[in-house]
């Protein structure tokens, strides 16, 4: 059977930049330019004949077309992800390296992130660190910090902590915070990865 479809890559910057409502975040997650993913969508309307997205002063908006498409889109991907995970599971270029600090581990479960079967299905690699630089230059996916901060322009997700946490000198016990790029806060990977440690959070409260 041949198939008469978009350029593969035409439809992950489009499930990308739909998702997000904004072609900025979808280049933060993508490791291009903002510049490239517009291209990129102008190119995949124009092999559509289709309008995806409404372009406004200040910001998308998905038209009835680009509505329709986007969540079918991100099946497929599911799809073709799960695939080729059952046959080749060390290939999964969707998993994080995660870098943690020595006081976050203190609160975490032994062996945190590779401790139990659910969080290695998102999680590649772990390092002990506290250089939230190492986020900014993707040499880590994330970073999950005991306290902190500010960071910029890098997506936080604060998570509190046991109130016999005490590492701290202020009041209140720190918060576990977990920091990565804005277009990677919303992903499958993160979202794993921040509900595991609130389920521990939660277990130690």
């Amino acid at each position: 059977m041949t198939y008469r479809l978009p350029s593969l890559n035409t439809l992950r910057v489009f499930e990308a930049a739909a998702r997000h409502l904004s072609f900025k975040t979808a280049a933060s997650e993508l490791g291009v330019t903002a510049g490239a993913v517009s291209q990129q969508v102008k190119k995949l309307e124009a092999s559509l004949g289709v309008d995806l997205f409404r372009r406004l002063p200040h910001g998308l908006l998905l038209t009835v077309a680009g509505e329709t498409y986007l969540p079918k889109i991100t099946q497929v991907f599911e799809d073709l992800s799960e695939a080729t995970e059952s046959i080749a599971p060390e290939i999964n270029g969707r998993k994080f390296t995660i870098g943690v600090c020595d006081r976050a581990l203190a609160v975490l479960p032994p062996n945190w992130p590779l401790h139990d079967d659910t969080l290695k299905a998102h999680v590649r690699d772990s390092v002990r660190t506290t250089d939230v630089e190492l986020v900014r230059t993707d040499a880590i996916d994330c970073l999950i910090r005991l306290g902190g901060g500010p960071y910029g322009e890098l997506a936080l997700e604060t998570i509190p902590t046991p109130s016999d946490t005490r590492q701290h000198t202020g009041e209140h016990p720190p918060e576990l915070h977990f920091i990565c790029k804005p277009g990677l806060a919303d992903c499958r990977q993160s979202r794993a990865i921040v509900e595991d440690l609130r389920g521990h959070v939660v277990s130690r409260s």
